[in-house]
């Protein structure tokens, strides 16, 4: 279960407040798919971050019972000067997971080759999607968060 309690958040733009979450209170019940719809720039990525934890709110909680991922194939948190495997490594240890089981679960589910050893910032964007899905879906979540997989 996930549940938003008067969640708010804005962004500061040049014309002045940008409102993506006005006050939102709202539970999504375990067990079911939701889906997010909107045009672009309408919110869908910054309230699935916020689920994820990765933004705060301005305002309000977000309440979970179980493990909600991050948002499946964000790769924001990438380090650009590590490799693919080392960045593997790093989210392991973040996440408490069995560093040589998410490497060779990534590493097969990802097909980069001699690529997992290089560099992420030599990397095309979908050697980037490819490894940022890959360890999303290597450690086990309860919820998984997918926004804009391509």
């Amino acid at each position: 279960m996930i549940h938003l309690e008067n969640l708010t958040k804005s962004f500061w733009t040049p014309s002045g407040p940008k409102i993506v979450a006005d006050n939102i209170t709202l539970t999504f019940p375990s067990g079911v798919s939701v889906g997010l719809l909107g045009r672009n720039g309408a919110g869908k990525s910054t309230m699935m971050q916020m689920i994820g934890g990765t933004v705060r709110p301005n305002s309000g909680q977000v309440l979970t019972s179980g493990s909600v991922s991050w948002p499946v194939g964000f790769g924001g948190s990438f380090h650009r000067d590590m490799t693919g495997a080392q960045n593997t490594r790093f989210i392991a240890r973040v996440y408490g997971v069995d560093t040589d089981d998410l490497l060779e679960f990534v590493k097969d589910f990802a097909e980069l080759g001699s690529h997992f050893h290089v560099p992420i910032r030599n990397y095309s964007a979908g050697m980037r999607s490819r490894l940022a899905f890959g360890v999303s879906l290597g450690i086990p979540f309860e919820t998984y968060l997918v926004d804009e997989v391509t």
